[in-house]
């Protein structure tokens, strides 16, 4: 498979860490331009949360996203000669992660798990499930690693080499 561009969607989340990772190393690998993308999904989950009694606030009224384009530009490749862009994209996530993947041409998304469960996964649904069922692309969907639980002295997953 040549890999020329990679999509790694993140939400600024510590759960990203290790995809980003995996991403910036398969960039280097293959030479590809690496695409860091942030969804900004500006939907109001109050109203759909209220019955739930799950407490979630969200600012009803949004104006300045200048702080969420600050966030983005910090997002870096772990690897310094990788090649990337960032993109701001508003909308629901799953869809305009799968549109920007057929609009670039993504050969390959890589992108973390937040290992949601029970109500959160429920009410939240599972972007990594949904980009997973409807890209034009392979995914890889990266965990991450479990430091707390982890004996003393593992190390973070590697890619293998040939």
């Amino acid at each position: 498979m040549n890999i020329r561009s990679i999509l790694f969607p993140t939400d600024f989340s510590h759960y990203n860490d290790a995809a980003l990772e995996f991403a910036s190393r398969l960039a280097t690998e293959s030479g590809a331009v690496l695409h860091i993308v942030h969804v900004d999904d500006l939907r109001d989950l109050n109203a759909a949360m209220a019955d739930s009694g799950y407490p979630y606030v969200l600012p009803t009224e949004i104006e300045d996203r200048s702080d969420i384009r600050e966030r983005l530009d910090q997002v870096v490749p772990s690897i310094a000669d990788v090649r990337y862009r960032h993109h701001y994209v508003k909308g629901m996530p799953i869809a305009e992660i799968v549109k920007f993947a057929e609009r670039e041409e993504v050969d390959l998304i890589v992108m973390a798990s937040h290992g949601r469960t029970g109500l959160a996964r429920l009410l939240m649904g599972s972007i990594a499930e949904g980009v997973l069922r409807q890209a034009p692309c392979p995914v890889l969907v990266v965990k991450q690693p479990a430091t707390e639980n982890a004996p003393a002295g593992a190390a973070a997953p590697q890619l293998a080499h040939d």
